[in-house]
């Protein structure tokens, strides 16, 4: 189980709050659609290392981050990373990630609020094709050690130039939650969540008709 420090997670927000997200301002819309309690899986769009930043910001809770192992490498890193809620996944091998994704039970017993970037990776200036196979594994924690359906909340990020100012300010939005009753549902769920973060990223609630492939809207920075 993960060992985040609720002081240093408190602390450091705190210091972000008020150092960073002043030079860029943070707004949220929709935070009434984000469950009142865990355990909830939160997915937004990645374009950039920001957005860590700006979810935590952004939403109440503490938050656990799924992140790539090879930021855990260092015993210092690792321990900073493990109390900010860091939750390292091996995304090399399939059998360390499924060992890996088993660190998710314990949380997600304890009711806690999961981020799970569906794309994997930085995809600026358009939609990535969602990793099922993330959503799957949930799905089968999920399925296999008697859990109620975890809801997943997709989360949409629009960067904005702030006008007299070379900052820029970004936009969280939170939609409904989604869910599914096991893992044989990963596909169709992981397109509805992607389908949902296009629409959200643009500024509007998602239609179920609208294709996962919409480009999302925001400031490109080298």
């Amino acid at each position: 189980m993960s060992s985040l420090s609720p002081a240093i997670y408190r602390f450091c927000r705190g210091v972000l709050r008020y150092t960073w997200a002043r030079l860029h301002p943070v707004q949220v819309e929709g935070l009434e659609h984000l469950p009142a309690s865990g355990p909830a899986i939160i997915c937004p769009k990645h374009q950039r290392w920001e957005d860590i930043i700006a979810v935590g910001v952004a939403l109440p809770p503490p938050l656990y981050y799924i992140a790539k192992a090879e930021l855990f490498v260092t015993p210092l890193q690792r321990e900073f990373l493990r109390a900010l809620g860091g939750v390292p996944v091996d995304r090399q091998n399939p059998r360390a990630t499924l060992s890996s994704f088993r660190q998710l039970l314990p949380l997600l017993q304890h009711q806690a609020y999961i981020v799970l970037f569906p794309e994997g990776t930085y995809f600026r200036g358009r939609m990535g094709p969602g990793k099922h196979r993330l959503v799957q594994m949930i799905l089968k924690l999920q399925e296999q050690n008697g859990l109620q359906a975890l809801p997943f909340v997709p989360v949409g990020l629009s960067y904005e130039s702030t006008p007299r100012s070379s900052g820029w300010s970004v936009t969280v939005r939170v939609g409904t939650p989604l869910s599914a009753p096991g893992a044989k549902q990963a596909v169709g769920l992981t397109q509805a969540i992607m389908e949902k973060i296009a629409r959200l990223c643009q500024g509007r609630q998602p239609l179920a008709t609208e294709p996962p492939e919409l480009a999302c809207s925001w400031l490109s920075r080298g």
